[in-house]
């Protein structure tokens, strides 16, 4: 007797001890962050380029190791993009979420591209569009640059996130 009520008390101290368990593994899976923020971004060094459009991509890609164009960047999926006429030699973006996937990188560089036109999008050196862009007939590029996300959260780190990170467009 003695021995069924040490039996169903330890049993039921693990039922509840898991219930507590699982239930404070589910919050915090739920209040996970399900994005990252990106900070504001003032993009300086425009001037030349005035009546033309910036399109920043917030995307997953990855550069060439070996390359003859050491600026080729192969994009597998585009999380954000933002597009903004230029009228001055410096123009802020605003804050922007990334939507993380799983173990996935929710974004592992931005890129800047001015383009003639307001509708510019990407494609890949194989002819390939990324996940999330809307393929259109413009590509083309007057300038092209890029930070990784190790830059940025180095920022975020130093600055945190509600300050803004200066980015020089150089030709």
């Amino acid at each position: 007797m003695k021995s069924l009520k040490l039996l169903i008390i330890n049993a039921l101290t693990l039922i509840i001890g898991l219930g507590l368990m699982s239930g404070s593994v589910s919050q915090r899976n739920a209040e996970a962050a399900r994005f990252e923020a990106i900070p504001s971004i003032q993009v300086n060094r425009l001037g030349n380029l005035r009546g033309q459009y910036l399109t920043v991509l917030y995307a997953v890609g990855s550069r060439p190791f070996i390359s003859t164009d050491a600026s080729q960047i192969t994009i597998s999926q585009v999380k954000e993009s933002r597009t903004v006429y230029i009228s001055a030699d410096s123009m802020s973006l605003p804050k922007v979420q990334v939507e993380k996937e799983g173990f996935r990188p929710s974004y592992n560089i931005v890129i800047f591209v001015v383009s003639p036109q307001p509708n510019y999008s990407w494609v890949n050196a194989d002819g390939s569009a990324p996940q999330g862009m809307t393929l259109t007939n413009n590509h083309q590029i007057s300038l092209m640059n890029s930070i990784n996300k190790t830059d940025v959260d180095d920022f975020i780190s130093a600055q945190g996130e509600e300050a803004i990170l200066n980015v020089n467009l150089v030709k």
